[in-house]
């Protein structure tokens, strides 16, 4: 279920039509966005904040409950806590001189103290390789110093508000709770062994109350939620009896593992629309359709209902006769290209990046393909969405890339990544001679249905 995957970019007013004082109003100013928007997210329902040319926003959202909140800047991600009724002021900037944001108004003291402790916790894993290596032993020591200072750092506080007070130690309970999690398989990958699976290296889950909808406004308490739920289905998938079930039918299983441990139908929903949400976006259009379909019918969270239909909706947008989406860039000399400019052949894009494993494994079998069809009407063009263009202009001329190797300034934030709703890498698209969209995502290059595609559509030229 995971991948490199860019945080989702889907607008959704947050519980609307709700009484007054339940309104939160945020303002602030956020520096060196590279974009016009930031993300404020929390239960699985994103809302967007449009900044001005000076990085100032003004927001307000109608919120039920205390609950935390991840505002997304760019790549950046802040925790902050809101309750129905605040008044808070942010400002930040983002880039990576990891100041910290500024806070004022209601809250502005516990906000504060949120950066700071995530600051401790992502210490303790900021050597992801060191920690995940070290014996089990080593490894808890580690878990159980952060979580002492976790919560000394929150005692010295001493908020007087109880129910945050609460909220954050479990937050902090289940954060460390998901680096135990994960321990079992990282160490084995890290050290060279094949992860196999043994249920006592999960018997703390146990302890974890998976139907507390009070905790569904805690990232952490869903995050462990997510992690589970994808552990037992990929355990349940290595039975010899799913494996002729297609993909729709592979979701249904997923369904069943879902309802099988949590009997909140909140929180059923919500962990369903997640993955529904990733199956629309990864998956054929046929697949997208028929899981969308089948959440939409048997969900009661009419929230998470709206989410996937939007999703779904916007799926539609590259859905194969549709008209591709332009766009003009630069390639490595600095000439530009447009989509337009390939008008009566075949247009085979491949977004990637230089730091992308997967992506790099392409390449080989890019090259063959190129060759094989290189007196053919294909156009290769390669789409990189590096932050760094020194190191895609560096990549393309040691490895000597051929076709059309094109940059996309501000990387995912693009407009072509976004017009081509880019939220993993690589991704491949097929257009056809007339500009349309043939197939999204389209086949790698080392999978063999991608010859057999283009030997198609160019008889069709």
């Amino acid at each position: 279920m995971k991948r490199i995957i860019l945080p989702g970019l889907l607008a959704l007013t947050l519980f609307a039509c709700q009484p007054k004082e339940t309104t939160v109003k945020l303002d602030g100013k956020i520096e060196n966005l590279n974009s016009s928007y930031a993300l404020l997210s929390s239960k699985g329902l994103t809302d967007t904040i449009f900044v001005d040319d000076n990085g100032q926003f003004n927001k307000s959202i109608e919120i039920e409950s205390p609950a935390y909140f991840t505002l997304q800047t760019d790549r950046v991600a802040n925790t902050i806590f809101l309750n129905p009724g605040d008044e808070v002021t942010i400002n930040l900037r983002v880039d990576e001189s990891g100041k910290a944001p500024e806070y004022a108004g209601d809250n502005a003291n516990i906000n504060s103290y949120i950066y700071s402790a995530n600051s401790i916790r992502n210490g303790l894993i900021s050597d992801f390789r060191t920690l995940y290596s070290l014996p089990r032993a080593d490894f808890n020591v580690k878990i159980d110093s952060v979580k002492n200072k976790l919560n000394e750092l929150l005692s010295e506080k001493n908020f007087n508000q109880e129910t945050f007070n609460d909220m954050e130690k479990s937050r902090i309970d289940y954060s460390l709770k998901s680096l135990q999690y994960n321990y079992p398989n990282y160490y084995a990958r890290l050290n060279g062994k094949e992860y196999t699976f043994n249920a006592d290296d999960y018997e703390f889950i146990n302890e974890v109350d998976f139907n507390n909808q009070n905790h569904l406004g805690i990232p952490d308490f869903t995050n462990l939620i997510s992690n589970h739920i994808e552990r037992l289905y990929y355990n349940e998938l290595e039975g010899d009896e799913h494996k002729e079930k297609s993909e729709f039918e592979k979701n249904l299983v997923l369904y069943e593992i879902v309802d099988s441990i949590i009997s909140n139908q909140t929180i059923r929903d919500y962990v369903k629309h997640s993955s529904t949400i990733e199956t629309i976006q990864w998956s054929s259009l046929e697949v997208a359709k028929n899981i969308a379909e089948h959440f939409i019918t048997n969900s009661q969270t009419d929230e998470y209902k709206e989410v996937v239909q939007k999703t779904l909706d916007k799926r539609l947008l590259l859905a194969p006769g549709e008209q591709a989406p332009g766009f003009t860039l630069t390639d490595i000399d600095g000439n530009t290209h447009s989509l337009s400019d390939f008008k009566g052949q075949l247009v085979y894009i491949d977004f990637w990046a230089t730091w992308c494993s997967p992506c790099l494994k392409e390449i080989p079998y890019l090259k063959k393909v190129k060759e094989a069809y290189a007196d053919k009407p294909v156009a290769f063009i390669a789409i990189s969405l590096d932050d760094s263009k020194e190191n895609w202009e560096k990549m393309v001329t040691d490895k000597n890339l051929g076709g059309y190797q094109l940059y996309a300034e501000n990387a995912w934030f693009s407009d072509v990544s976004q017009s081509y709703q880019i939220k993993g890498i690589p991704t491949f698209v097929l257009i056809d001679g007339e500009g349309k969209l043939i197939e999204y995502p389209a086949p790698r290059p080392s999978d063999q249905e991608l010859t057999l595609l283009l030997d198609k559509h160019i008889k069709e030229l």
